[in-house]
């Protein structure tokens, strides 16, 4: 019997906006992909839009405050470690995965399905009792900008993998591919530049394809293509510096993040402060005719305060103080101590993430063909965390734990009878595990036999 087994592309920044605004001929590969498969208007993200979280809720079916990773950059007040998107030197330091959520590489490894990462979040780190094996070369660092330059080169070992055990074993691949959202932050929108990252990514995507046809393996291959989320522009007139706020720096311990979100540490007794300081600020109010819907560009949270449907007010390492921005606003410290460091939030970049998932810059892309989608059909909208359960469905596979995605979201996506297909799978298996047993029972009672006479 075929395996059914999946391939993941995430691929960091392809916002829907970026992929709805590519020249045709830069998305050849993907629209294949949709003719032959399903695509929807639209992935809403968790919130922050920034990559860590994403891929965490892809992982655990999970809302960040559910997840623990509540951003790119983190840090622990009680230990003073930060996490610091994947290259910081405590980033596998166990305080990040306190009572954290199997992610699904664990799920699958677990129930025997092979899995293979490239460059994909902590896939090589040991969770309880399974470690994926993933050479150090594949592990994920945002840092390294050039890290899926030899994307390409991993086609070959992919499809001998499939053709190698599409007959008796289940597989899953994931694999991040980093060129778009890194010509992004560097170009404007409609530059030459992303144009030919997006153009150069479909190339990629169009080739396996034809790879996977040449060798017949889509009857066993359900290959997906989504996003983190987008990219919107920085507006360099609408930059603010937080110092110009505070008449004393002393009271802030650690500012988190930047641009779109910053979280503010102090010890309690200064929280009110800080929270009236920045609330206050004339230099981030609107000015005169200057924006016309008079919100600041910068406002002012206390936990309690930051709304609900974000699904974040309870998540881990909570600052008392949050800072969110109107989209495409620069906000960055210059002197205080912070995560990143002062120096790199500000090095100049064209575009960034980390705002609301009802933005439309932020939205991400899900497109996929293969056995367990319908063919050229789109639908309407869905969430990251809708995903995690279609994942472990195609690989017959139950959720390990509650999570936020809905069902009713994806289901239409799947062919006709897909679910029923698995009651079909589990009789073949009981039915081939009876007949071993029926084959050799016969056998032990006859060696049985033969040693006692």
């Amino acid at each position: 019997m075929i395996q059914h087994l999946i391939v993941i592309f995430l691929v960091d920044g392809y916002g829907s906006t970026l992929l709805n605004n590519s020249k045709p001929d830069s998305t050849f590969g993907v629209r294949h992909l949709a003719t032959n498969g399903v695509q929807v208007d639209y992935v809403t993200p968790s919130f922050p839009t920034h990559t860590w979280p994403q891929w965490m809720s892809l992982a655990t079916g999970l809302y960040t405050e559910n997840h623990g990773f509540t951003a790119d950059y983190m840090w622990d007040s009680q230990t003073n470690k930060s996490f610091e998107r994947g290259s910081g030197p405590d980033d596998q330091d166990d305080v990040w995965w306190k009572d954290a959520r199997a992610p699904f590489w664990y799920t699958a490894g677990k129930a025997g399905v092979d899995v293979h990462c490239y460059w994909f979040a902590h896939c090589h780190r040991t969770f309880y009792d399974m470690v994926v094996q993933v050479p150090p070369n594949r592990w994920a660092n945002l840092d390294d900008e050039h890290q899926t330059d030899n994307f390409r080169e991993i086609f070959p070992e992919i499809i001998n993998k499939i053709k190698k055990y599409q007959g008796y074993k289940r597989q899953m691949f994931l694999i991040r591919y980093a060129n778009i959202g890194v010509a992004q932050r560097k170009y404007a929108p409609g530059s030459d530049e992303i144009e030919s990252a997006v153009s150069l990514f479909d190339l990629y995507i169009n080739e396996l394809q034809q790879q996977l046809e040449d060798n017949d393996l889509f009857s066993s291959t359900n290959l997906v293509v989504m996003s983190d989320h987008g990219y919107t522009p920085l507006k360099k007139d609408d930059e603010f510096v937080m110092e110009i706020c505070l008449p004393d720096f002393a009271i802030v311990k650690k500012v988190v993040n930047s641009h779109s979100m910053a979280m503010v540490y102090t010890d309690n007794e200064d929280a009110t402060t800080a929270h009236y300081e920045f609330s206050v600020c004339e230099s981030w109010s609107p000015m005169g005719d200057y924006d016309s819907d008079d919100s600041p560009f910068v406002k002012t949270h206390s936990v309690a305060e930051i709304p609900d449907d974000l699904h974040w007010k309870h998540s881990a390492h909570m600052s008392g103080v949050v800072l969110m921005t109107k989209p495409g606003t620069i906000l960055v410290t210059k002197e205080l101590p912070s995560v990143p460091s002062a120096a790199k939030q500000l090095v100049e970049q064209k575009q960034a993430s980390g705002w609301d998932p009802s933005v439309e810059d932020m939205k991400a892309i899900f497109v996929a063909r293969g056995p367990a989608f319908r063919q050229n059909e789109r639908f309407g909208p869905i969430e990251t965390v809708d995903v995690y359960q279609m994942i472990l469905n195609i690989l017959s596979l139950e959720a390990s734990h509650p999570h936020n995605g809905t069902w009713a979201n994806i289901e239409n996506m799947l062919t006709e009878g897909w679910e029923d297909r698995q009651k079909t799978e589990k009789s073949a298996n009981s039915f081939s595990s009876f007949s071993i047993l029926f084959f050799y029972i016969p056998v032990l009672l006859l060696s049985l036999y033969s040693y006692l006479v």
